[in-house]
């Protein structure tokens, strides 16, 4: 047995020590994005290990573009920081002297003087406004010379892919990618929702790209380049941390282990690859500082390792708000399909009110976006039903889980609802084009 399953063995010093003698590195559009993030020291600490590596560095067509459009978004994204900080320190301000007053000091105890206290705090604001303006204005604009942007641009001269041939040969990419996605096949996946909560499509060089196959497309172009030019070992860096490119094991809280095996057997086969390897931004400055004795602060990888466990939950919260958005109209358009006339009620309990026999049944929808967490909405969701029953014939619960539960939880979840009367409960989750789907209902009886 012994070879026959290479994508499965995760670890091999030697075979990544020639990797990084002789690989080509492919780079993700995050890791040039998150230049635009990163302190000036810890940026030029990362394009000095680019311009290391020489004529090893590539990237794919779709990358450039991405980095292309997206660039002016990050550079808006870093600018509002400065006016964040400075509503919440000013926030800080005011709350300190509203509560200072509210204790009346001067009518109740003179003996205790603030004004120290709040004129300190004011010198103090003063010159930290100073100082975030100062720093505020140098800061790349939206309009103006980008140096940064000309920097990349030159690194990566002549070392970006072609483009797309035609509409019709990325179409049957895209038909590819959505069959691909059904099955749970990587990269990508688990962008297949993306159109429904934000805009998917854009136009470019007289192609329509679609923005949930990006991931795909990327993959696409790295396999065909690695066959081009007969690439044995390739090394790709992404700040993509989601599980649709990492193999992760539950142990003790999830583990990155590699990339997913069935990408390392698609470079094999598709790309020719013998050696293929990924990396977070993190890891790829320090192995460089191991196999190309280049200079990496530990304040500089502290920095990357925050920023992209920064982005982890930026994009975490809005796929939660998208995936709540999603849900709601699921659930909305279920009821419709199977009820008739619903109406909707804000954001007031129940989320929807459906009348049937001339009677008014409410629907509350609860996301759960983790199993373990299962117990908690389910208490949650309950009391509020349970208050609001005043004037409806029937309250449902209605639990989306942002992924199908396991049978573990599904009994866990059986066993709370057993405890809450007078509530009926509706667990489902939202699969694609299917909408809504039902996979459990529990009925109480009335009292």
């Amino acid at each position: 047995m012994k070879g026959m399953f290479p994508q499965y063995d995760q670890s091999n010093p030697a075979r990544e020590a020639e990797a990084w003698k002789q690989g080509l590195f492919v780079f993700d559009t995050n890791v040039l994005l998150n230049l635009y993030r990163y302190r000036a020291a810890t940026r030029d600490e990362l394009i000095e290990v680019l311009g290391k590596l020489g004529e090893r560095i590539w990237i794919p067509h779709h990358v450039a573009l991405e980095f292309q459009r997206n660039r002016l978004k990050v550079v808006a994204e870093q600018g509002k920081r400065f006016s964040e900080v400075r509503k919440a320190v000013e926030k800080a301000k005011s709350s300190l002297i509203v509560e200072l007053e509210k204790l009346q000091l001067r009518k109740r105890h003179s003996l205790i003087d603030p004004q120290p206290l709040m004129d300190g705090f004011e010198s103090l604001a003063t010159q930290f406004f100073e100082r975030l303006e100062s720093l505020r204005q140098t800061q790349q604009g939206l309009t103006g010379p980008d140096p940064l942007k000309a920097k990349i641009e030159a690194l990566f001269e002549g070392r970006v892919g072609s483009p797309p041939e035609s509409q019709t040969a990325i179409d049957e990419l895209y038909g590819e990618a959505a069959w691909r996605f059904k099955a749970a096949i990587p990269p990508g996946y688990q962008d297949i929702d993306k159109d429904k909560t934000e805009s998917d499509e854009h136009f470019h060089g007289g192609i329509l790209y679609k923005r949930k196959y990006g991931d795909f497309l990327v993959w696409r172009q790295i396999t065909s380049h690695a066959q081009k030019v007969d690439a044995k070992r390739l090394i790709f860096v992404t700040d993509d941390a989601k599980e649709d490119w990492w193999l992760k094991i539950e142990a003790d809280g999830p583990k990155t282990i590699s990339p997913r095996p069935e990408l390392i057997e698609e470079a094999r086969v598709q790309g020719g690859v013998t050696t293929f390897l990924m990396y977070s931004p993190e890891g790829f400055l320090k192995y460089a500082g191991e196999f190309l004795e280049a200079s990496v602060s530990e304040e500089t990888l502290r920095e990357v390792r925050d920023v992209s466990i920064a982005k982890v939950e930026d994009n975490e919260t809005r796929e939660l708000l998208g995936f709540v958005a999603l849900a709601h109209t699921a659930v909305y358009e279920w009821l419709r399909s199977n009820y008739g006339t619903v109406d909707t009620n804000g954001n007031k309990f129940p989320t929807f009110i459906a009348v049937r026999d001339g009677r008014k049944h409410g629907y509350h929808v609860k996301v759960v976006s983790d199993g373990r967490a299962v117990v908690n909405r389910i208490v949650e969701a309950a009391a509020v039903a349970l208050r609001g029953m005043t004037d409806l014939a029937q309250v449902t619960v209605v639990l989306v889980f942002k992924e199908p539960p396991t049978y573990e939880v599904v009994k866990r979840a059986q066993r709370m609802i057993g405890t809450r009367v007078d509530v009926n409960w509706l667990l489902g989750t939202v699969l694609g084009d299917r909408g809504f789907v039902l996979f459990h209902e529990f009925q109480q009886p009335r009292q």
